[in-house]
């Protein structure tokens, strides 16, 4: 279930990214000795730049798959996890939408995120402005994290919403967490008392029974 981490464009980003910080930074020890405040800065700030593509790119903690579990979990141990799972596919289909996505006993695997099911507070539907002819369905986690699964047209959200209320148990959604979704104090909230309870590795993976 877990993508490849070496595909061939991101090995052709890195290789790239890495020649264009060589040049860059023997242009920011050259513009050093012209004494010109703004072309040294120019060169700070892109390289800077370039740097962070670059650790996007090159390291897997950073990969969206890991998005809710890289506080706790390497890649390799979140493959290790996987592995030992039996995942199924979850289907909706209808004549202006469908999608999918995996599931198994203990995981979700939603727009290439990996979510542990006990870390599920509950799944949302919501739309961005009133008058909007979308609606957003999502899963907002216990550590303040969310993930969308799709964007449905909302004349159909009452139908997708009770399917995906009837096949999974942990999703509730609940008109109290609902009203706080655009609250970035709520998704900090969660955030910090999830730290509280789940301090270390070994405390993540006995919350989630992985």
């Amino acid at each position: 279930m877990i993508k490849r981490i070496w595909t061939w464009w991101r090995i052709i980003s890195v290789i790239i990214l890495s020649m264009v910080i060589l040049l860059f930074a023997g242009g920011l020890f050259r513009s050093f000795s012209s004494g010109d405040l703004v072309i040294v800065l120019f060169f700070v700030v892109t390289l800077m730049f370039l740097i962070y593509l670059f650790i996007e790119c090159a390291f897997p903690k950073r990969f969206d798959c890991m998005k809710i579990v890289r506080k706790y979990l390497s890649f390799k141990e979140l493959k290790s996890c996987i592995k030992k799972e039996q995942f199924n596919k979850f289907e909706f289909n209808d004549k202006s939408d469908s999608f999918s996505f995996y599931y198994s006993e203990n995981w979700l695997f939603v727009r290439d995120v990996y979510i542990p099911r006990k870390m599920i507070l509950d799944m949302v539907s919501f739309k961005q402005s009133l008058f909007s002819p979308y609606t957003f369905i999502g899963i907002i986690t216990k550590n303040g994290e969310y993930v969308t699964i799709e964007k449905v047209n909302s004349d159909i959200e009452k139908i997708v919403v009770d399917s995906l209320l009837k096949n999974f148990a942990e999703f509730k959604n609940s008109v109290d967490v609902l009203k706080n979704v655009f609250s970035k104090s709520f998704f900090k909230m969660l955030k910090e008392e999830f730290e509280k309870e789940v301090t270390n590795k070994k405390d993540f993976v006995e919350y989630c029974d992985i």
